[in-house]
Parts: C-alpha cells; structure tokens; sequence
C-alpha cells in the first residue's frame, strides 16, 4: 500500500483551515456577545439616570416656585426702596432742624 503524502497533507491543510475558521468564528461571536452586554450595561445605567431627572411637572413647579420668589423679591425691594426714601427724608429733617437749631442759639 502505497500512501498519496500530497493528498495527505492538502487534506490536513485542509482540516486546519476549517479549525481556524471555526475558531475565528467562534471568538467573533463570543466578542459580539460580550460587546452586546457592555453596551447593555451602558443602555440600564442612562435608563437608570433618565429615570432620575426631573419631569416635565417638576421643572413647571420650580417655575412657579421661581415666579413666587421674583415677585416675593419684586415687593421686597419696593419696600426697602420706600424705607430708604424715608431714611433719607428724615435725615434731611434731622440735619435741617439741627442747622436751624444751633442758628438760633
């Protein structure tokens, strides 16, 4: 008997080629895979922070609350506003009569 080593070895070529394809085809997948958990991971963690952002409700209330306050803020400067015009005319009093006051002595 007689052995073909040239037929022997195109078919072992041939059976290693097909391994390194099965193993090329297999850590393709084995990659994609792992590539598709990492970015679920990504998707919960962005769902996790977009479900701690403020609604659409919330931001309304914050402006309402915000308008409250200007308008809180709006009345408090016109008081001060109206106790300093006040201040002021009194210290016009006070310096006025004082002069007239030391005059007259």
């Amino acid at each position: 008997m007689d052995i073909d080593w040239t037929a022997a070895r195109f078919f072992l070529d041939v059976a290693l080629v097909a391994g390194m394809i099965y193993v090329w085809w297999t850590n393709r997948n084995r990659a994609t895979a792992a590539s598709i958990r990492e970015v679920d991971k990504r998707v919960d963690q962005l769902d996790a922070q977009l479900k701690r952002r403020p609604s659409f409700d919330d931001l309304d209330r914050i402006r309402d609350d915000m308008h409250g306050i200007s308008r809180g803020m709006a009345e408090i400067s016109t008081q001060m506003q109206a106790t300093n015009s006040l201040l002021n005319r009194l210290h016009e009093y006070l310096l006025t009569e004082r002069g007239n006051h030391r005059r007259d002595q």
